[in-house]
């Protein structure tokens, strides 16, 4: 009986650091990722207690770095919950979409004459009219963020 209590519990052991270096290796290789990205690529880092949208300066094993215009920003590894690209230009592309969509709605209701249609010209400029707010209201924003590069505690 001993030698198989000695054998189950090497055998268990074993499995246990086979299991925790796979972990290890996957928070690596993951975090790899982002000490790869190129400096002064605009990414959103969400943080156990700050969340920023910033550009990387300096990436290595154990914090990130990164600024926004004057402001510099350091996350250590262990704090950091995410790392985003970001997609300003499709935010912007889709806020213009959903305005001038908005806008030539609006454009149909407000033009319409005793028949039911309405004046094309109008409607194009209600249309050119909502583009352009809603791709400024949307544009500002990131609501359509990248892919995540680096998601904490994440498997590949």
């Amino acid at each position: 009986m001993r030698l198989e209590s000695c054998v189950m519990k090497k055998i268990l052991c074993v499995m246990f650091l086979g299991g925790a270096c796979a972990s290890l290796a996957a928070q690596t290789s993951d975090w790899d990722r982002v000490r790869h990205v190129p400096a002064g690529t605009k990414v959103h880092v969400a943080a156990d207690k700050q969340s920023k949208t910033c550009r990387i300066d300096v990436v290595d094993e154990a914090t990130l770095r990164c600024s926004n215009g004057h402001s510099q920003y350091s996350f250590a590894r262990a704090e950091v919950k995410s790392v985003k690209l970001t997609r300003y230009a499709v935010s912007t592309l889709v806020g213009a979409g959903i305005g001038a969509g908005v806008g030539a709605g609006i454009g149909l209701g407000v033009t319409q004459d005793k028949n039911g249609w309405f004046n094309g010209d109008i409607r194009g400029v209600f249309a050119a009219l909502g583009g352009v707010v809603g791709g400024a209201a949307m544009g500002p924003t990131d609501v359509f963020r990248g892919p995540t590069i680096y998601r904490r505690g994440a498997k590949n």
